[in-house]
């Protein structure tokens, strides 16, 4: 009884990624998902302070606490904002397919929209 040997097999360079998938796409994919989410963060908070001014216009009393809350929020809109805005020609540089333009311009002016309101309080 003789044995064979197997002729040895060569390792396989295992990726971590997709069969096919390059990974500048991915990196130009992940940087618009950050992009989307400091918009959208920056929308909701924008909302929020909307919702605070609104309540604090319905009950008649001005709080110390909730416009301390606004501002707060204001200051965190203000960064998320600058990101999001500082983010858009390195989106738009890096995609193969650029976003719609409707899309680019939303985002612009809800980054813009915390300085504007920032600007507002100061000349109050």
């Amino acid at each position: 009884m003789s044995k064979k040997t197997k002729p040895a097999r060569k390792a396989k360079a295992h990726s971590h990624h997709r069969a096919g998938e390059n990974p500048e796409l991915r990196a130009a994919d992940s940087m618009t998902i950050f992009w989307m989410l400091c918009g959208v963060t920056t929308l909701i908070i924008e909302l929020a302070i909307i919702a605070i001014a609104g309540y604090g216009w319905a009950s008649g009393e001005s709080s110390s606490q909730l416009e301390a809350i606004s501002m707060l929020l204001l200051m965190i809109a203000m960064v998320t904002g600058t990101i999001s805005v500082l983010l858009i020609p390195i989106v738009l540089q890096q995609r193969r397919a650029v976003p719609p333009k409707a899309v680019v311009r939303g985002m612009l002016v809800i980054g813009l929209l915390p300085w504007l309101a920032f600007f507002v309080q100061i000349g109050r």
